[in-house]
């Protein structure tokens, strides 16, 4: 019995090398040069919608006196293959005390810091002549809050125009005389 299952053995081991000697043909195929890549998300904004930065200043308003109104505008441009979905923009604000004049010093409590952005308003952030203000605000209140701008789908190249309408308070008083405030104006888009 021992001897039957070796010489079974042995005849399996010699089928087996004879099928792994035999000659089977084999050909290979390979596909190079497949490429993956991603689009390119960018936005550029501009204060005259005809030239487009990442970094630009958009307005300067100078002189200001109590009851001024001013408009300024801004153009958000879709600059990738992307479409951008969401739109939003966050304002900082720093006040600075430029001068202190005779007329500002028996008024202004706070001689190293200006007041200005308590003094004035933002009336109106109007996109595509829709204002997205519910009510209007000082800018100091506006400042570190989300405004939403657009939701939607602006494609490539496609932009959108935004109309600022900037009040200084006829209520005003002497501790804004000769103050100043710098505004940074962070525009933020998803996809």
């Amino acid at each position: 019995m021992k001897k039957r299952v070796a010489y079974i053995i042995l005849a399996l081991l010699i089928l087996f090398s004879l099928k792994i000697g035999a000659s089977n043909f084999i050909d290979v195929a390979k596909s190079k040069g497949n490429i993956l890549s991603s689009g390119e998300f960018n936005i550029k904004i501009s204060k005259d919608g005809q030239r487009f930065y990442d970094d630009t200043k958009v307005f300067e308003l100078k002189e200001l006196v109590p009851g001024d109104v001013k408009e300024f505008n801004m153009y958000v441009k879709n600059y990738g293959n992307v479409p951008v979905s969401n739109i939003s923009i966050f304002i900082f604000v720093r006040d600075y005390e430029e001068d202190l004049s005779p007329a500002e010093e028996p008024y202004d409590l706070t001689p190293e810091e200006g007041e200005l952005s308590k003094c004035l308003y933002v009336d109106g952030i109007y996109v595509n002549g829709t204002n997205v203000l519910s009510k209007s605000m000082r800018l100091s209140e506006l400042a570190g809050k989300e405004i939403k701008l657009f939701s939607g789908k602006l494609k490539e190249k496609e932009i959108i125009p935004v109309k600022f309408v900037v009040r200084f308070s006829k209520d005003a008083g002497n501790e804004c005389m000769t103050d100043r405030t710098e505004v940074l104006i962070k525009v933020v888009a998803t996809q």
